[in-house]
């Protein structure tokens, strides 16, 4: 028999904060001693280089969950019982230089068609990519006590964020649809959008990328 308990160890403001998962075994014979093996399934968001400690666990890919699992196999007195840990770096948030960049591109996007015949559907998207980073931000506000909605928030939180680049794409494509605009501003607005697209792209290489190298593994 295997039991999983996952428990968090938190500071409040979750700077430098370990998710804890504790895994219990026990060897249902009351006559035999036996080997009883063990295995917990982690998180599929956790990699490699964030277990900070293992005991003395295996750590394996396992290709079916795709995520990655801790096993081992342990010789058990009659109605024994179990018990190890695993402990593994917080990266279920979103961090907040993350956020803050989106506030800058937002802004430059403001200032840029301030004026201009898109300015209303630009105080339309910074009102609604404000309310999102909101959203995301109150979620992590408070670490919650149950794991599950810990990592239930993340995820929400990361569609919300995905949803802000796209957003972000969207605003920068009326760049190309404003009026003629004088000599001295093209170099400048060429250069916000090779930066900004560049850090758009960069944040969907690494997000999507470890996915799929997690998979190929």
């Amino acid at each position: 028999m295997i039991f999983l308990l996952l428990t968090l160890a938190f500071p409040v403001n979750r700077v430098g904060a370990d998710v804890i998962l504790k895994v219990f075994t026990v060897n249902p014979s009351k006559e035999q001693t036996q080997k009883v093996s063990l295995r917990a399934s982690l998180p599929k968001e956790v990699k490699l280089e964030d277990i900070i400690d293992k005991e003395d666990l295996e750590i394996g890919y396992d290709i079916l969950q795709g995520c990655y699992a801790a096993y081992g196999e342990y010789e058990l007195k009659p109605g024994e019982a179990i018990e190890k840990k695993i402990e593994i770096r917080d990266i279920w948030f979103i961090p907040d230089s993350e956020i803050e960049w989106v506030r800058l591109d937002l802004n430059k996007l403001f200032n840029l068609f301030k004026n201009t015949e898109f300015s209303d559907r630009v105080v339309f998207l910074t009102n609604s990519i404000e309310l999102k980073l909101d959203q995301i931000i109150e979620r992590q506000k408070d670490s919650p006590t149950d794991p599950e909605q810990l990592f239930s928030n993340y995820r929400e939180n990361l569609k919300i964020m995905e949803s802000i680049k796209a957003d972000l794409m969207w605003g920068h494509r009326f760049i190309s649809e404003l009026r003629p605009f004088p000599a001295a501003n093209v170099l400048w607005i060429t250069v916000f959008i090779i930066i900004s697209l560049g850090f758009l792209g960069v944040s969907y290489y690494v997000v999507w990328g470890k996915q799929i190298k997690s998979i190929a593994r």
